[in-house]
């Protein structure tokens, strides 16, 4: 029997590799003795659910050719199965793509999906909802809010670049009680970065310590008001060496939970969250994902094993 793989297509992921790349990266495969089946994704969510499907028939593989988004999607509906996720990088920042090392030619990215490292890494939870690379509370999320989609697909990281600067004039710090595992503190809220990796945006590190598979999350809050506070907070980041000032709290910790009294602005995974969120957990060992054999990234501290 064939080892069989899915492939995930978002078609309206901004640097969309071309048909013929991807029929040629199939093709490939196929040579190689895969059983490929094609997928294109038409709603928002509906990459974890062809995940969880081709998870739930024992497919050994799915391969997302799409933004971050569309990854954090299938992420979530391969959670906790044993069928591992890969990489044909497209997308606006295409944050894990630079993160894990993933080469941008379609055929080269296939063969990592088979000939690379089967890594086992941890996955964070959002009131249920998955995410693999981090989630962000504050202005952060009210960014990611605001981006129109039809801007996003248009002018991709400069979209975010100008809603920043506007939101940036407007938002306020909260005052408010968060629970860091058993440890309550107070802050004064603008933005809390909840790192499972440590690339932010494709340009640098806001929690530059994590590590995916240490059964650990990262926590990163910037405290401050106004534009006053964000953009000396900014100027921290750029120097890296936020995480060592006394008014920036920087933890690692199994959970967070917001105060139920409070409703923030979530992003999950680079994308918008609508819901309600007030508890965010590792799941630890939770996704297997293909990486480029032999590669080393301070990600990740445990080796991988061979293919799929």
């Amino acid at each position: 029997m064939p080892n069989k793989a899915l492939l995930i297509i978002n078609p309206t992921a901004r640097v969309l590799p071309s048909a013929n790349a991807l029929a040629e990266a199939v093709a490939w495969l196929r040579e190689q003795g895969w059983d490929v089946a094609l997928q294109t994704t038409e709603t928002a969510g509906h990459a974890s659910d062809l995940a969880r499907k081709a998870a739930e028939l024992g497919q050994s593989l799915v391969i997302v050719c799409g933004g971050d988004g569309t990854i954090s999607e299938a992420a979530h509906g391969l959670a906790g199965s044993e069928t591992a996720l890969a990489v044909i990088p497209a997308g606006t920042a295409r944050v894990w793509a630079k993160e894990a090392g993933l080469p941008r030619r379609s055929l080269d990215a296939v063969r990592v999906a088979v000939e690379g490292e089967a890594r086992r890494i941890d996955l964070g939870r959002a009131n249920g909802r998955h995410f693999f690379m981090m989630a962000g509370i504050g202005l952060d999320g009210r960014i990611a809010e605001k981006v129109p989609p039809r801007l996003k697909r248009h002018f991709g990281a400069a979209a975010y670049a100008l809603v920043a600067m506007r939101e940036t004039v407007r938002y306020k710090g909260t005052p408010t009680t968060l629970r860091l595992d058993d440890e309550a503190i107070s802050v004064n809220l603008l933005m809390m970065i909840v790192g499972n990796t440590r690339n932010y945006a494709g340009i640098t590190q806001l929690t530059p310590y994590a590590l995916a598979d240490d059964g650990l999350l990262d926590v990163c809050i910037f405290q401050g008001d106004g534009v006053k506070g964000i953009a000396y907070n900014a100027l921290r980041v750029m120097y890296g060496n936020h995480a060592g000032k006394s008014d920036v709290v920087y933890g690692r910790v199994k959970r967070v939970e917001l105060p139920t009294d409070i409703r923030l602005p979530i992003q999950l995974d680079g994308d918008f969250w609508a819901g309600d969120t007030k508890t965010f957990e590792v799941v630890p060992a939770a996704l297997t994902m293909m990486l480029p054999k032999g590669m080393k990234t301070a990600s990740l501290s445990r080796q991988g094993s061979r293919s799929v």
